[in-house]
This record gives C-alpha cells, structure tokens and sequence, in this order.
C-alpha cells in the first residue's frame, strides 16, 4: 500500500461585502507564486453561488509545504488584509484522506 504525505485543505474565506472582489484580487495576485511553490500540488479558488464566500481548494506534499506557503511574504501580506476586509476569520478545515464512504448518509 502506498502511504500518500499530501495534505489537503479548504479555506473559507467570507468577505465583507465591500471587500469582496478586492479579495478576490489578493488572492488571484497570489496564486501563480503559490503554484510555484515546490511543494504546492493545488491551489484553486472558488466562490459560492451567492458570491458572499470564496473557497480555496489546497494540496501541498506535506505539512511542511503547507507552513512554508503560509510564511510567504505573499501569504502573510492577503492575511494582513483580511483583517479588514473580512466579516469573520478564514476558516481553515483539514481534509482527511481514505474516508470510508459507508460511513456516510446520502439521504
């Protein structure tokens, strides 16, 4: 069996709405240096129908990939931002690889 290091992330980030497409620009400033990262496997944005909420989809080799990228420059200058622009802290959820799907209720 092959041991997978990957960490997977979702970050939801839910904007003022004054601020909303100003953080999508931050981000969008951000994401070729972040791809470029050794260590970043994705990095995508999404926003939700209603555009109130954005959603980064993220993958990085390992944890230590994931810290690097947060004590980038680039990283810590969009979390500067946020403290303005944000109507409540990112939400950072962890994803857990191999869930067993008969865990799970689809009804």
């Amino acid at each position: 069996m092959t041991k997978h290091n990957n960490v997977n992330f979702i970050a939801h980030i839910t904007p003022k709405a004054a601020y909303y497409h100003d953080c999508i620009e931050a981000i969008k400033h951000i994401l070729p240096a972040t791809r470029a990262e050794k260590g970043c496997l994705r990095f995508e944005l999404y926003e939700n129908a209603d555009r109130s909420q954005l959603t980064l989809i993220e993958r990085f080799a390992n944890q230590a990939a994931f810290d690097f990228h947060h004590q980038q420059d680039y990283t810590q200058n969009v979390f500067e931002l946020y403290k303005g622009w944000l109507a409540k802290e990112v939400e950072i959820v962890p994803l857990l690889r191999g869930a067993n799907p008969s865990n799970f209720s689809y009804g």
